[in-house]
């Protein structure tokens, strides 16, 4: 099972997301679900996932707010063990206007505090504006943000 949980504001990581699902094509049998989140799911959607892959627009240089909540109560029901992930493997992808593209670092480091392993570098693309959006280029990198996610979970 993989879930990809993203927020977006202007729609730009919501096109990040489909350029994942197509790297991750790879894998035979993708049991994937989508968590957006302002949308209602359930939190255990997340248990015994195999991986998770998280995706945000910067704000202000960081995560969304919204995002930053989920991943701290997700921290702490992990802790408290009411939610049991086990061995899961993750990556981080966002986009950004101005200020970086940090805030994947941060995403990252929330990930591995939860006890995710993350198997891919973070990934931050540029938000263009306009009609474009984003580069190409870019979209291919988070193809292979999928499918590199795929490698490690066929090597397991």
């Amino acid at each position: 099972k993989v879930v990809i949980l993203y927020d977006t504001l202007s729609g730009t990581t919501e096109l990040l997301v489909k350029a994942v699902i197509e790297g991750l094509g790879t894998l035979e049998d993708l049991d994937l679900h989508l968590l957006k989140l302002g949308t209602k799911f359930s939190i255990s959607t997340l248990a015994h996932s195999d991986a998770i892959i998280v995706g945000s627009p910067s704000i202000y240089g960081d995560m969304t707010p919204q995002l930053r909540t989920f991943l701290t109560n997700l921290q702490n029901l992990v802790t408290s063990k009411k939610l049991v992930l086990g061995d899961v493997k993750g990556a981080v992808f966002g986009s950004y206007e101005w200020d970086g593209g940090w805030h994947v670092e941060r995403i990252e480091e929330l990930l591995v505090n939860i006890g995710i392993q993350v198997v891919a570098p973070p990934l931050a693309v540029v938000d263009q504006g306009g009609s474009l959006k984003i580069h190409p280029r870019d979209i291919e990198q988070c193809r292979v943000l999928g499918q590199n996610v795929a490698f490690s979970l066929r090597s397991g």
